[in-house]
């Protein structure tokens, strides 16, 4: 009999704790998510790269298109504003963990082109109108200013990755350059006999707002790499001096910037 209840009792000792549920069952997982910790600069740079699309010149291109007639103008091959490349370089100085405002300059390279067959207008007493094949180009170096002002949604002393979203005003400073080369099909020589390609360029000053959304990783205190999505409204005028039948007339295009950019880059703290 008490060599039952001693075996009885050593069971009992060695399954309880075995089924009894732990005193730290809610403690925290063994793979804890990493955090970061240390004192957080509260300036910084960045430098990104990235794309931008949605602009586009089709004010200039639809009307330069009108002017040739059919069957010709549909052999026309028109390039608007394709993906285009975008640096930028940022100066943040957060005035609390979770807001900040930031300056910005950006560049962004963009380029479009037409070619095809076109009849010039000619004198009336000319004998008969020449072939010429066209090749235009338009081209833009949008430089930008921007002032912008953030809310994080995370605190970097707490936490590793911080999203923000942000909204700002910009100054547009486009550099556009139109340049037309006419080669006469019949002789291969440049449109007019004795001629030259034709170019025009102009600087503006042009108004913008913006919106942003984007992340940073911080890697330690100091250094922390960067993606953000951008969209802006923005456009610009160009003027263009075209030839007719009487002259050289002075038009006007509307060129739009309004579009969307994507860059990664890496944000120096100090």
């Amino acid at each position: 009999m008490f060599r039952s209840t001693v075996c009885l009792a050593l069971i009992v000792a060695i399954v309880a704790p075995i089924l009894s549920p732990p005193t730290n069952a809610y403690a925290d997982p063994i793979l804890k998510p990493r955090k970061y910790h240390g004192p957080i600069p509260k300036k910084y740079v960045t430098f990104s790269i990235g794309f931008f699309g949605g602009a586009d010149n089709a004010d200039m291109w639809d009307f330069l298109e009108r002017q040739i007639d059919e069957p010709l103008r549909d052999e026309i091959q028109t390039n608007d504003f394709g993906a285009a490349p975008v640096f930028t370089l940022a100066y943040t100085n957060k005035l609390h963990p979770q807001f900040a405002v930031r300056a910005q300059g950006g560049l962004t390279i963009l380029k479009s082109d037409s070619k095809g067959l076109w009849v010039p207008p000619v004198p009336p007493d000319s004998t008969a109108a020449p072939l010429v094949q066209f090749q235009r180009d338009f081209d833009v170096f949008l430089f930008s200013l921007d002032a912008t002002g953030f809310y994080y949604f995370q605190d970097a002393s707490v936490k590793n990755f911080q999203s923000y979203i942000g909204a700002g005003f910009s100054l547009m400073f486009p550099y556009s350059e139109f340049k037309q080369d006419l080669v006469d099909t019949d002789t291969g020589q440049a449109y007019p006999p004795g001629g030259v390609s034709s170019s025009q360029s102009e600087w503006s000053v042009d108004p913008g707002v913006h919106a942003v959304l984007g992340f940073l990783y911080h890697v330690n205190p100091t250094l922390a790499f960067n993606a953000e999505g951008r969209g802006q409204i923005a456009q610009s005028k160009f003027a263009l001096d075209y030839p007719t039948e009487d002259g050289i007339q002075p038009l006007t295009f509307d060129i739009d910037y309004t579009g969307f950019s994507i860059t990664f880059g890496i944000s120096k703290f100090f």
